[in-house]
């Protein structure tokens, strides 16, 4: 087996945790159906796998933004939903279980087949009710059509539905669907939700128009208008879809993300649901991308928020707020095969941050170490290989689990990505585009090793020992075709499985 990898990178990222870890976030579905291009593929993350790898589901529902799943506490897959239908967890759709949100916007504008699932990236949550351990409710925020001649959409209503894991032989049926509880206009895509303080009700948040918030109990009565907190004015056109919103995984804070109001930091109560001394930094870089993201670090001590092209870790617990604000990394362009740009993030229950961007993508981007201060996060660009390409979406939208657990990993979880576990870092080359020599700066104090080129196809066109005397290897380009090339350096002594890759365009 040749020791190269291309664009492979994992970590494994190990932490202690209880042994009564709660596990209903162990399941990621992702992607389409392969049958729709045999490049595309409908994707999982498995987190109960040991080592975790990324699979390709061969049936169940496909997902381009909307995204909810829910596993028991064991891990154990019960159902998810697209936003158009429900599937349980044999990957079929369950009795009742599709026409979810349906209306006029779903009939007719979106055609009814949710091909690719319902619009909003963050619009669906599916909860656990607090009166039956065997009962789940989803909440989700459908697309209204207000006028059928100009097909206005507009987002005025959250909506629940019921699913009862006691029926059509323990895999469930939906038997309420698609029930107003909130009348009124919301924002698109920050729904969140964490526990209450007595670990079974749920809050609930969104963003309401024309300011501040809306917040839910869900307890054993049903669905309760708890408050309405305030904050500010939202910009209907450009905030809308546009960024998210998270608790901390201690829930203690809640913090809200786009590039027109900012980031909001608030401490919250998880007793009395109170949402309390507001911190805003202004967001007055470029006007580079449309959407935004942010998500918490384990330890809630770091907030990493994203747009387009720029990665920002901010310390909650600087004063003033805004000095505790640094920045990660630049996008890198890559395009893999559309841009890769950063658009949505989501923390693993293995302790890392993913993002991706809402393109078709082969890789997302990986934070291994999210809890460690400013460079020291392990922030990997194209960091995970995917199997196939995934299609346009989301990652699953979770309530926060394990909030009064000592800590919020599970040590079991291992990475595997590709054939081994590696850790990858950017190896220096110049010039880069290149048509004759290429200068490959070799890592310090890391002995022999080998260095590979290998092209976008995955083919191997050159490989060569290193020496531990050598600081650099200058390579004759001149015969390549013109194209990107992968140039890797993976030393033999290496233990630590680690890979050095930088991506090369030969110019003509």
């Amino acid at each position: 087996m040749r020791a190269f990898v291309l664009f492979i990178c994992c970590s494994s990222f190990l932490v202690s945790a209880t042994s009564t870890a709660q596990k209903q976030d162990y399941y990621w579905p992702l992607g389409k159906d392969r049958l729709m291009d045999p490049e595309f593929g409908a994707l999982e993350f498995d987190f109960n796998q040991a080592p975790f790898e990324v699979g390709v589901r061969e049936a169940g529902l496909e997902f381009g933004q909307n995204n909810a799943s829910i596993c028991d506490a064991e891990g154990n897959l019960l159902f998810y939903s697209n936003g158009c239908a429900v599937a349980n967890r044999l990957h079929q759709v369950m009795p009742r279980g599709d026409s979810i949100n349906e209306g006029i916007f779903f009939d007719e504008y979106w055609l009814g087949d949710c091909a690719f699932g319902y619009p909003g990236r963050q619009n669906m949550l599916i909860l656990q009710d607090p009166a039956d351990d065997l009962g789940y409710y989803m909440i989700h925020i459908p697309r209204s059509i207000t006028d059928t001649v100009s097909l206005d959409v507009d987002i005025d209503r959250i909506l629940y539905s019921y699913v009862d894991m006691r029926l059509d032989n323990g895999n469930g049926d939906v038997t309420i669907k698609n029930t107003p509880f909130h009348l009124g206009q919301v924002f698109s895509s920050y729904i969140t939700a964490i526990s209450h303080s007595n670990q079974k009700d749920w809050w609930i948040l969104n963003p309401v128009l024309p300011s501040g918030y809306v917040l839910y109990l869900l307890d054993d009565q049903g669905l309760n208008l708890h408050s309405w907190p305030e904050g500010p004015i939202w910009d209907d056109f450009f905030s809308n879809d546009a960024g998210d919103a998270r608790f901390s995984p201690d829930g203690t804070k809640y913090a809200v993300f786009n590039r027109w109001e900012g980031i909001r930091v608030y401490d919250f109560d998880r007793s009395t649901g109170g949402l309390n001394n507001e911190q805003v930094i202004p967001w007055h870089f470029d006007d580079t991308g449309f959407f935004t993201t942010c998500e918490w670090s384990p330890s809630s001590q770091f907030l990493y928020v994203a747009q387009f092209d720029s990665l920002f870790q901010l310390d909650v617990t600087a004063e003033p707020l805004s000095d505790g604000l640094v920045f990660i990394e630049e996008f890198n362009g890559v395009q893999d095969p559309i841009s890769t740009f950063f658009a949505k993030s989501a923390l693993g229950p293995d302790c890392r941050i993913y993002l991706r961007s809402l393109s078709s993508t082969r890789s997302f981007h990986v934070i291994n170490k999210p809890d460690e201060p400013g460079l020291a996060c392990d922030f990997v660009q194209q960091g995970i290989r995917l199997p196939v390409i995934s299609s346009a979406g989301s990652f699953p939208n979770f309530p926060r689990f394990r909030v009064d657990e000592e800590e919020k990993c599970d040590p079991s979880i291992t990475s595997l990505f590709g054939e081994t576990v590696w850790y990858r870092r950017d190896l220096t080359t110049y010039p880069n585009p290149v048509s004759d020599g290429l200068t490959i700066e070799l890592p310090e104090a890391v002995g022999e090793g080998r260095l590979y080129v290998i092209d976008i196809d995955g083919k191997l066109m050159w490989e060569g020992e290193t020496s531990s005397l050598q600081t650099e290897q200058v390579l004759d380009m001149t015969g390549y075709a013109e194209g990107s090339y992968s140039v890797e350096y993976v030393p033999d002594d290496n233990k630590e499985r680690r890979v050095w890759t930088s991506k090369v365009v030969v110019v003509r």
